[in-house]
């Protein structure tokens, strides 16, 4: 129990961190995690915790490198080859050595194979951290497209490089052929393990596709169970568990390229699962950081009290130096595939964009505990100078990848956000032009208006505000209609009354919303003698059944609530525009206020909508959307992915259409 409690309390930090981080973008997700760890190092139970490495990596780092394999580009991997074995492999040596080497120079107390242990763990590069800083920008597609290939092999290579040097360390010697041996053994071993065990996935996958038995719960359940088994056979194995997850991966993302069209659901949950999936363990991977690196500046600071200090140098020169090495080989040693007139520009892209992130964070935790006189080579030490690096290079890719990517002048395009706009404005004025059935399209346009503001957080003392004004507006109306003679006392008494109940409902609370269905509720049941009809009244919204009761209530006097309402709705319009005249646009507030009105008027004063007609606009408002989007390729004014983003919304909004759309007729 209390297992699961921690896990749990973890995922709300993770969920905390990313609705702040909607708040402060300017601000490293990763480094919210880790903050938001540290704050929670204060609750009992996580006090002194350090977490297995081994459950680490094979409940965390095995499905998120699984997942970056299955959606990697075969064609890409393929294609630059040449540069994964220089920057995966070439590129991890050569670092390691040259900078564990200067690292002993510079800082003595440190021994040469801790020194390249420590290089060999910052190594490993997170792309998908990176990812999360660059704004969408064509001209950097080849360069993050190599970041992305080389951040799945170079994991192995550091893991390998990694071990060699701790054995090399708590040993006291070294054979290069050994060492060489160890390593592709380890490497090549661990691919081939992983691509069978992927390939007899893919098979029985396919079977059960050809014989119609791909449910969603034995498709998912089988894909989930890859990357764990990966991993487990590959280490029992002595071999990369690694580079295993990612073979199988590759497996598995040509299986997705075969597919296309075939078991199309299937695919799209299983890419909705994986987003969840790596958002959460990802978060809970740098969480788990901040939970732990309290305990462990406790424990530094009650050995040498003046040690941090120190430690931050030397965690600051072990990035600089990596830094300059990335730097040189990204200009010199990277194969780009095209001529690019920006090349120092994609090379600093690159080199900042190697920053270390989980894979580096669970290395770290891998480190044993050292016996020793020598302070500065314990564990909890070593840990803290591998937690600067990462802060360190998550902290400047947050700052400068932003300004990389930045879009020029000349090739900036309106962003995503005012595409949707455009395309949803097109839909509306599409099913606004028919005439034929007012109610339905009503229905439709409110639906499709409310995209326009779901960013927008309304305010409500405005809103209050509003409702105020249209309030005033409706009763000054009903009371013109009073001292004309148009209505008698008791329909002005039983309006004003029912405006006062719309007032209520609007502004309710939690106990006004019970306190108005409980009073509808037996009133229904009074009524009508029913008891179920009472029922019914109390599980419908008050927003509706204030409604249902007043025209009820107008009834069983012998009088019509309508002509009132229509005459009220009217004045209340014209005091919106009056309000939507004088700012210059609808605000979320008057849309807000203008929604409630016409869904009262709709619900009050037009005919029952159909759902064969509902269902048919919506079409029509979803063809217009397919259509602006096309129109706009064919000018080329709009980027195919941008165009893709705009196509996924227009799909999520049919599904969620189709699985809700009786909700749509009863608002």
């Amino acid at each position: 129990m209390a297992s699961t409690f921690f896990i749990l309390i973890i995922l709300i930090a993770v969920v905390v961190a990313v609705i702040i981080h909607h708040h402060l973008e300017r601000v490293p997700l990763p480094i919210l995690f880790i903050v938001v760890g540290a704050l929670l190092a204060a609750l009992p139970l996580y006090h002194h915790y350090i977490f297995n490495p081994n459950l680490f990596l094979f409940f965390i780092v095995a499905p998120l490198l699984y997942n970056e394999s299955q959606s990697a580009s075969r064609y890409w991997i393929g294609r630059g080859a040449i540069n994964i074995f220089s920057l995966s492999i070439m590129l991890v040596i050569v670092t390691v050595v040259a900078v564990g080497g200067a690292l002993h120079l510079l800082f003595p107390f440190l021994p040469l194979a801790l020194a390249i242990a420590l290089c060999a763990i910052v190594t490993p590069t997170d792309a998908s951290a990176v990812s999360a800083f660059a704004q969408p920008n064509p001209n950097f597609q080849v360069p993050f497209t190599i970041l992305q290939n080389e951040s799945l092999f170079n994991d192995a290579s550091g893991f390998v490089a990694f071990d060699l040097s701790l054995l090399a360390f708590t040993t006291g010697s070294f054979s290069a052929n050994r060492a060489v041996g160890v390593f592709v053994l380890e490497f090549l071993g661990g691919l081939i393990v992983g691509a069978i065990i992927g390939a007899i996935f893919y098979a029985v996958r396919q079977q059960l596709i050809r014989s119609a038995d791909d449910s969603l719960f034995v498709m998912i359940v089988l894909e989930l169970l890859v990357p764990f088994l990966a991993y487990f056979v590959a280490e029992r194995l002595t071999l990369s568990g690694i580079l295993a997850v990612v073979a199988a991966g590759l497996v598995q993302g040509v299986e997705n390229d075969n597919l296309q069209l075939v078991s199309s659901r299937v695919q799209l949950v299983r890419a909705n699962i994986w987003d969840i999936v790596e958002e959460a363990l990802t978060g809970m991977v740098f969480v788990l950081l901040g939970v732990s690196l309290p305990t462990i500046i406790e424990q530094i600071v009650a050995k040498h009290p003046g040690l941090l200090g120190l430690l931050i140098l030397v965690g600051l020169a072990l990035y600089g130096l990596k830094f300059i090495i990335r730097l040189l080989w990204s200009r010199f040693l990277v194969w780009m595939h095209v001529s690019s007139e920006h090349r120092w520009q994609d090379t600093w892209f690159m080199t900042v964009s190697g920053a270390s992130g989980t894979i580096s964070l669970s290395l770290a935790f891998l480190l044993p505990t050292i016996h020793g006189q020598n302070l500065l080579t314990d564990r909890n030490a070593l840990i803290f100078v591998v937690a600067v690096v990462i802060m360190a290079s998550l902290t400047v890719a947050a700052i400068t990848v932003p300004a990389i990517t930045k879009m020029t002048t000349e090739n900036r395009t309106k962003p995503t956000s005012q595409w949707t706009r455009e395309m949803i404005m097109t839909a509306m004025n599409t099913v606004r032009a028919n005439k034929e059935a007012p109610t339905e399209a009503q229905i439709v346009i409110d639906a499709l208006s409310q995209q326009l503001h779901q960013a927008n957080r309304p305010h409500r003392h405005e809103q209050r505000r509003l409702f105020e004004i249209t309030d005033s507006a409706e009763r000054k109306a009903i009371t013109a209609m009073h001292a004309q003679n148009k209505i008698n006392d008791d329909e002005l008494r039983y309006y004003l009354r029912f405006l006062d109940l719309t007032k209520f409902t609007y502004n309710n609370t939690v106990w006004q919303n019970l306190w108005l269905r409980v009073r509808f509720g037996v009133h229904s049941s009074r009524l009508y003698h029913d008891l179920q009809a009472g029922q019914d009244m109390f599980f419908t919204t008050p927003l509706i059944a204030e409604q249902f009761y007043w025209q009820r209530e107008f009834h069983n006097h012998n009088e019509d609530i309508r002509p009132l309402e229509d005459t009220g709705y009217r004045a209340v319009m014209m005091a919106i525009k009056a309000e939507r005249h004088q700012r210059g646009a609808i605000t979320v507030e008057l849309h807000n206020v203008q929604r409630f009105y016409r869904e009262r008027h709709r619900r009050m004063n037009m005919p029952t909508p159909t759902p064969e007609v509902v269902y048919r606009l919506f079409l029509q408002a979803f063809h217009a959307e397919y259509e602006f989007v096309q129109s706009a390729i064919d000018k080329g004014t709009l980027a195919v992915e941008t165009a893709e983003t705009l196509q996924q919304h227009i799909i999520f909004d049919e599904m969620a259409y189709i699985q809700n759309n009786d909700a749509f007729i009863k608002r």
